[in-house]
């Protein structure tokens, strides 16, 4: 692994020449994809209306093998990320664990690609037709990630002429990746999950659980909040809790 570029999560075939890991969840842009100059308010509403056009998938529901179902949680996660504050566990006092999430994102977002791929329709006319929207979208959650980058989704966009586009900002974050160059695995060479998902995948969920209502403090009970407060004081009294069953929404000041 060269310097400064950290790993997404075991793969298993990245090219010899690149990296052998999927790097953080970092994306850049082609030096030939072409990106819009910037105006926000046009990219923003450019950037609905890609993520707004859908086609009927000519695959059924399997419940997230199939690149479609998995494109549908990229699609939600880049905007949300980048745009409604997603990205705000990145500032979370546990480093190591926002390290492993950030890569995380980044090996679910190229195995996606390379799925793609596979499926052939990772493509300038395919039938997804707002790939090239979201991958901008990952480029944009990757500036929030320091020291993270993922040239490989440029490498894919560039590989594939598919025009990034619909993101504020883009010019500015594609302008340094000119001569940019990554190498990708491929299914031939390295089978269908090149970037080693499913190892990933596996190895974050040890130890901890995903999902759940274990970070909700209103389901605790008091005693476990007043544990875990600065001031051994439980901060949701009976006040509060009603306040909050009735659809009040409590602010620090």
């Amino acid at each position: 692994m060269p310097p400064k570029r950290r790993s997404t999560g075991a793969a298993s075939g990245a090219s010899k020449k690149a990296k052998t890991t999927a790097p953080e969840a970092e994306a850049s842009s082609p030096a030939s994809a072409s990106a819009p100059a910037d105006d926000d308010r046009d990219e923003q509403h450019l950037a609905y209306v890609e993520l707004e056009k859908k086609k009927k998938p000519k695959q059924k529901c399997d419940g997230g093998k199939t690149c479609r179902e998995q494109w549908v949680i990229c699609e939600a996660l880049c905007p949300f990320i980048w745009y409604l504050n997603g990205g705000d566990f990145a500032m979370a006092d546990d480093g190591e664990f926002v390290d492993e999430t950030a890569k995380l994102i980044g090996n679910l977002f190229l195995a996606t690609l390379a799925r793609l791929e596979f499926e052939g329709v990772l493509a300038a006319d395919s039938e997804v037709e707002d790939l090239g929207c979201v991958m901008a979208g990952m480029l944009k959650v990757a500036s929030a990630f320091r020291g993270f980058d993922l040239f490989y989704v440029a490498a894919y966009a560039k590989k594939h002429g598919i025009t990034l586009k619909g993101v504020p900002g883009l010019k500015a974050l594609v302008d340094d990746l000119e001569g940019e160059e990554e190498e990708l695995p491929n299914a031939e060479e390295h089978g269908e999950d090149p970037w080693g998902w499913a190892d990933a995948l596996a190895s974050y969920k040890k130890g901890r659980k995903i999902g759940g209502d274990d970070l909700d403090i209103t389901s605790w009970t008091p005693a476990k909040r007043k544990q875990h407060a600065f001031n051994k004081k439980d901060p949701l009294g009976k006040k509060e809790i009603d306040a909050i069953k009735n659809g009040m929404v409590m602010m620090l000041g």
